[in-house]
């Protein structure tokens, strides 16, 4: 019985690396150019080299995707949809993307340009994938923390056929959501949004248990103690060993290669392999791997190798997971001792020979060192470093030991993983060199009576389509005056197609006989057959004349409409609202007393010291509900309910019945960061009010365009500068797009949010404690800087910016860049916090509308007020710098 397996997507970060996943097997490929990629560091693909990507995939049956999935800037749009159109005429199967906007002018462009959605669009409920389908996106990446029970649930919901899903299959997992990580640009400018993660979860950091102050500054912190369990074999003891530092951020590598069988089984259309990073000899080695296990699962027998296991190892890990999608215990997922690469567990050093400089080894796996491994010992006593080195002669090897020279003492017990094996490099290198990928061509030659030739082809071209081509030369045959030319011997030079990706399957020769012709004019009139199937295979994937004038037309027309200068345009002027995000009664009370103008009211986050993620009690907190609309009608304040960043599909669904009766108690609208969340509302209610917070990533204003029928006030990215903001408000104002700008400018900013609940890793101390409401959590890095953290009732963990953003004395050119509304965060905060933060900045709105003589000061002197109260001190973030392009 054969069965449908799924897609299997490959890395390409160069062209040697396609070379790699087209031989290895992959189905279809996804790069980047050296523009709008979310692997900025990658090799990637200029112009020349992506055409050439596209031809040698295209003539081996593979598809390739671009991934255009970085977000863009509105002085960046003509050369985006330059770029989009060049994709679309070289004939790319698909491109990624993350920003709505580049979505919205790719559907206005090229509509016949295949979409999927970016992983960082943080697609992860049944509303959003039918968003999806609905704009036209043919495929969507799902969130990697989505469980396989959910996806197919998704599935239940939706068409079939209607849309693709695609998940991670293989490769580095992000600590947090994907899109929703802004920690690397705020850290140093280095924006994952742009490709360009400096990867700071892989870094070690402190767990920092304390109190607050009256502002909800910790005081009083401790590091809290992690116990970390190291196994040192299965089927031996577990010893617990205590470590001063601790990579509380960095994830396993995922690797459902153990879990196939019921993966080909599901709904997924496609696995994608992670690893643009990654040399060819890796992506040789995975792709190969998946592409066996799942032809054999095609055909109905299979059963995971622990040999290819130890390959997939050997090729790269930092320990494997099933991720989200599978594992029960979502602590798995975790590899808080070290970041580096695992390699396989040999066994531990039982002597070492001082006279001989020779390490005895004891093997505790099938693996056996040999010679050209790169191995690393690794100490028990983590305060001592690990050493490594390549052994240079074959190890002897007696019953369970292996012995070899070494050029350092090593202790007992030392623990020692192969890192690196020579003998499967050189099976990568004949993967990556052997081109099996043939294209199968019947020809019939035809030889007249008066020696013309014509030769007549038939392949198979996109989608197994068949195609058929002519060729008829102007050469032609000369009767023979002593060897006429033999049927075989015309067989023998058209077989000949070593060094092509073509194989002659069928030859059908009619020829009267009697003719000569030289052989190199035979091999000549070869070549060219096999150039014209080249150009007409490549040219099948790609548009035709009629359809490129049209996309050129249309890119004529767009292009003045998205050239637009602002730097010196006058905005309409606008009185700014003072907004307050709050998370319980306190904070809600002190913005309110404080006089801002609107409160976004989130109870379902809060610290993460209280009783840790509590399931969400709707009674509970339609009480919090009715007394925040009491306060806020006591001040004439408008409450809004804002949501959690992420709202998987049962989360809504719970929230069915309690969203009625939060708007009859008073709530005036919603606030969210997913689309899919946006969906659900409107679904419950057309007429309901929502606004788009930060995690949306509005950074164009195609964006605002595309969602202006869904939000009526959006939160703009605080990765943006002041000057592609007044751009951005510019654009939407002179475009009559009847939306509102929001901006954030003071608070920790969220920075992360991830799946993983920080609280539990450290026990009791955190889950049990009394006084969880007081207490203060966060995590410390080597420069001593803290990170707050807090937590959603589903227990995901959101962590902050260790220093609070802080726009005030800002606020005349605020005023003038085209906002409705400056946001405060003073979730986790205090009501002091919250009433003495939205009087300073009351105040600062007021002196930045008449800016005069003495506004300046008077900012300066507010802007100490806020230092004295700031958690971590004071900072601009990308308001003045904007993220680096480098």
């Amino acid at each position: 019985m054969k069965i449908e397996i799924p897609e299997l997507l490959a890395p390409a970060g160069s062209m040697e690396s396609l070379k790699a996943a087209v031989n290895a097997g992959a189905d279809a490929v996804y790069l980047a150019g050296k523009q709008f990629g979310a692997r900025h560091y990658a090799a990637n693909f200029d112009n020349t080299d992506l055409k050439e990507a596209v031809h040698y995939a295209h003539l081996r049956g593979v598809k390739v995707y671009v991934t255009v999935n970085t977000l863009i800037k509105d002085q960046e749009l003509p050369d985006l949809a330059k770029y989009l159109l060049f994709l679309y005429e070289g004939g790319v199967d698909a491109i990624l993307v993350q920003d709505i906007g580049v979505a919205h002018i790719a559907k206005e462009l090229v509509p016949d340009l295949d979409l999927h959605s970016s992983t960082q669009m943080t697609i992860h409920n049944t509303e959003g994938v039918k968003w999806a389908a609905e704009f036209g996106f043919k495929r969507v990446v799902l969130a990697r923390e989505m469980k396989l029970a959910e996806i197919e649930e998704i599935n239940k919901n939706i068409e079939p056929g209607e849309i693709e899903l695609e998940i991670f299959a293989h490769g580095a997992l992000c600590y947090s959501y994907s899109g929703q990580c802004l920690l690397s640009s705020f850290i140093g400018g280095r924006s994952g949004n742009r490709g360009m993660c400096a990867q700071p979860c892989r870094k070690p950091y402190d767990l920092i248990l304390g109190e607050k102050d009256e502002y909800g500054r910790p005081i009083n912190t401790t590091k809290v103690e992690i116990m970390q369990s190291i196994i040192e074999h299965q089927k031996s003891k577990i010893f617990e060993v205590k470590t001063k530092e601790k990579y509380l951020l960095s994830t396993r590598d995922l690797a459902i290669y153990e879990y196939l069988d019921k993966i080909s089984k599901s709904s997924v259309s496609s696995l994608k392999i992670e690893g643009r990073m990654r040399s060819p000899e890796y992506v040789a080695v995975v792709v190969s791997t998946y592409r066996k296990a799942l032809d054999s699962i095609k055909k109905g027998r299979w059963k995971p190798r622990k040999k290819d296991i130890d390959d997939l190892k050997l090729a790269f890990n930092r320990d494997f997971t099933g991720g989200y999608l599978l594992e029960k215990d979502e602590s798995s997922v975790m590899s808080r001792d070290r970041p580096g690469n695992r390699g396989v567990y040999v066994g531990p050093v039982t002597d070492y020979k001082k006279k001989d400089k020779e390490v005895v080894i004891e093997i505790k796996n099938q693996i056996i060192p040999e010679k050209g491994d790169g191995i690393v010992f690794i100490n028990k006593d983590q305060n001592k470093n690990d050493y490594g080195m390549v052994i240079h002669e074959s190890p002897s090897i007696y019953k369970n030991k292996a012995t070899f020279t070494v050029q350092r003492p090593l202790r007992p017990g030392t623990l020692v993983y192969i890192t690196r094996r020579r003998s499967l490099l050189d099976k990568a290198q004949k993967i990556i060199s052997d081109d099996k990928h043939q294209i199968k061509v019947n020809l019939d030659i035809f030889v007249e009576n008066d020696g013309s030739i014509s030769l007549k082809s038939k392949f198979n071209g996109p989608d197994n389509a068949q195609i058929e081509l002519e060729l008829v030369p102007d050469f032609k045959m000369e009767k023979a005056v002593k060897k006429p030319v033999t049927e075989k011997i015309i067989e023998t030079q058209f077989r000949k197609t070593g060094g092509t990706p073509f194989d002659i399957k069928n030859i059908n020769i009619h020829y009267p006989g009697g003719f000569f012709a030289p052989v190199s004019e035979l091999n000549k009139l070869r070549r060219e057959l096999f150039e014209k199937i080249e150009e007409k295979l490549i040219s099948a994937s790609c548009p035709g004349k009629n359809k490129m004038k049209e996309a050129h037309d249309k890119l004529n027309k767009l292009l003045p409409q998205l050239d637009t200068k602002a730097n010196n345009a006058k905005l309409a002027k606008k009185s700014i609202n003072l907004a307050v995000y709050a998370d319980n009664l306190d904070v809600l009370k002190g913005a309110a007393s404080g006089k801002c103008d609107r409160i976004y009211f989130d109870p379902f986050t809060g610290n993460t010291a209280r009783d840790c993620c509590p399931n969400l009690n709707m009674e509970s907190t339609l009480n919090l509900i009715n007394e925040a609309v009491s306060i806020c009608k006591n001040t004439n304040t408008e409450l809004l309910l804002k949501l959690p960043k992420i709202t998987p599909s049962h989360y809504l669904a719970s929230l069915n019945s309690f969203l009625a009766k939060a708007f009859n108690a008073g709530i005036s609208g919603v606030m969210t960061d997913s689309i899919g969340a946006a969906e659900f509302m409107l679904n419950l209610n057309s007429q309901i009010n929502l606004f788009a917070s930060s995690g949306l990533n509005i950074w164009n204003y195609k964006s605002v365009e595309e969602l202006q029928n869904i939000f009526s006030n959006f939160t703009v990215s605080p990765e943006l500068s002041k000057d592609e903001i007044k751009r951005l408000a510019f654009n939407i104002q002179t475009r009559g797009i009847d939306s509102n700008l929001e901006l954030l400018v003071q608070g920790n900013m969220e920075s992360i949010v991830s799946k993983d609940c920080i609280p539990h890793i450290a026990g009791d101390k955190v889950l049990k404690n009394k006084n969880a409401g007081k207490s203060f959590l966060g995590i410390e890095d080597a420069k001593n800087h803290l990170f707050p953290i807090r937590l959603d009732n589903e227990c995901r963990t959101i962590i902050l910016n260790s220093v609070e953003l802080c726009l005030v004395d800002h606020m005349p050119q605020i005023s003038k860049i085209g906002l409705d509304t400056v946001i405060i965060d003073a979730r986790g905060r205090t009501q002091k916090y919250a009433h003495d933060m939205s009087h300073i900045y009351r105040k600062a709105i007021e002196i930045g509308a008449k800016n005069d003589q003495k506004s300046k000061h008077e900012l300066n002197a507010l802007k100490n007020k806020v230092k004295k109260i700031s958690l971590g001190g004071i900072t601009t973030g990308n308001f003045l710098r904007g993220v680096t392009e480098q």
